[in-house]
């Protein structure tokens, strides 16, 4: 049976700007042998449309949108009650308002807080986070990834900002993103029974997810894990090893 391949993108596909190289010929190469590739990332920056768009322009591999999960996009499904304050980038937003919901920057009429990784971010939109929370909003956090993998090298992610929200409101988040439930669950469905690989580069993301939910495992080199503390299926190089792996 053919297998639903979950490829991390920040150190798998790309670094930043950069492709990894073969990546482009890797997917397809996957998808030419039947498996269907999911591209899953806790970088909660971007809808899926603009990562899509991303992977195409960086690697030259025609990604859809109906290819990406995000975390933003998980986290979006978590949220039960609105307005919502959105200490994040437009992936959030997008996956916020998608679902019925207006944002605001009040941080007294907001009933649900958002954070995932900020571009933007500032004091005051973290005090205003951290006073809606202390106000009695639920918090969601898209991942706690405290770094992510780019051409510059490991740059502050979603978790940094996460750490210092949680410290500020006193309060933990319910977190959407891989490893945990809500993503995990996700990917169940679109598994539909098959198989599932997990590429990654992340031990304790990527493969944490594939080793509790008992799915096949590769760690990949390029990004930020060196050397596994765990026992994935397979270590390789890059994701053109892993392609070469699974269809030879």
């Amino acid at each position: 049976m053919k297998s639903l391949i979950v490829c991390d993108l920040d150190g798998v596909v790309y670094l930043g700007s950069q492709p990894i190289a073969g990546a482009a010929d890797s997917l397809m190469r996957l998808i030419d042998g039947g498996h269907e590739v999911l591209f899953c990332t806790n970088n909660s920056w971007r809808p899926p449309e603009a990562v899509a768009a991303k992977i195409a322009d960086v690697t030259g591999f025609a990604a859809t949108p109906e290819m990406v999960v995000t975390s933003a996009m998980v986290a979006g499904d978590l949220v039960d009650e609105g307005p919502v304050y959105v200490l994040g980038g437009p992936g959030i937003v997008v996956a916020v308002t998608g679902r019925g919901f207006e944002t605001t920057r009040d941080p007294i009429s907001a009933r649900t807080v958002v954070c995932g990784i900020d571009l933007d971010l500032t004091y005051d939109s973290l005090a205003g986070a951290s006073t809606a929370v202390r106000n009695g909003a639920r918090l969601i956090a898209t991942n706690h990834d405290a770094t992510y993998p780019t051409e510059r090298g490991l740059l502050p992610g979603a978790g940094s900002v996460l750490a210092a929200l949680e410290t500020a409101s006193g309060a933990e988040a319910v977190v959407a993103g891989k490893p945990h439930a809500p993503m995990r669950a996700l990917i169940r469905g679109r598994a539909n029974g098959r198989p599932v690989w997990v590429v990654g580069d992340r031990e304790d993301t990527d493969l944490e997810m594939a080793y509790v939910e008992g799915w096949r495992s590769a760690l990949v080199l390029t990004g930020v894990t060196r050397r596994p503390e765990g026992e994935p299926t397979l270590v390789v190089g890059s994701i053109s090893e892993f392609a070469a792996r699974l269809s030879g």
